[in-house]
């Protein structure tokens, strides 16, 4: 069976464009499912026509490439109109999961870039709310993490390099070898037979 292709890198410009266009389409989106909701067979006036359209317009390039078509036209009833926007969000959600990674380093998703990453802003916790204060709480326990095993580390690599000085320090200093000179035999003496019982053949 073959393999997916990888998704192709995706450009700064193109991040861009899908973080300015995401939460434009998600509040429109909402404004219209709430109408349709009451009205689905509603009319759709022409200013939410065009509005509508133009954003259709600009999610274009997050679809897949065999769901890209020609110019979107806005549905004439609310009902449909909430359908079509609900699928462009669907598509702008679909880019978001091909195009982004979670980063442990940052302990947040980001964009997978050709080179390098960039933080995705959407998932990103807002200042001052309950999700950035865990988010930073989180981090803050991290960082004692790391800094509590780096002080581990350094204090068995002391220890370590204390131990093999004391050893060091306690060995003894190798005695010179003895001078071969000393054990020579006297000049025209016989070569000893080596120790033993020696065995004769009769």
């Amino acid at each position: 069976m073959p393999r997916p292709k990888p998704p192709k890198p995706i450009t700064l410009r193109l991040i861009e464009r899908h973080e300015a266009l995401f939460p434009k389409l998600q509040t429109f989106a909402r404004q219209v499912q709430a109408q349709a909701a009451r009205r689905p067979l509603g009319v759709v006036s022409d200013d939410l026509r065009a509005e509508a359209e133009a954003l259709l317009f600009e999610a274009q390039p997050f679809r897949e490439r065999g769901e890209r078509g020609a110019l979107p036209l806005a549905a004439p009833h609310l009902g449909g109109l909430a359908g079509q926007l609900s699928a462009a969000l669907a598509a702008l959600l679909a880019f978001e999961a091909r195009h982004s990674q979670w980063d442990a380093r940052a302990n947040a998703p980001v964009w997978a870039l050709d080179r390098g990453v960039r933080p995705l802003k959407r998932l990103m916790p807002k200042p001052g709310s309950k999700a950035a204060a865990q988010a930073a709480a989180r981090s803050e326990r991290d960082a004692q993490a790391r800094a509590a095993k780096m002080a581990d580390l350094r204090a068995k690599l002391v220890k370590r390099l204390t131990q093999f000085r004391m050893r060091e320090d306690a060995m003894p200093e190798a005695a010179e070898p003895p001078d071969a000179s000393e054990f020579s035999a006297p000049e025209g003496a016989l070569p000893q037979r080596p120790a033993g019982p020696s065995i004769r053949f009769v």
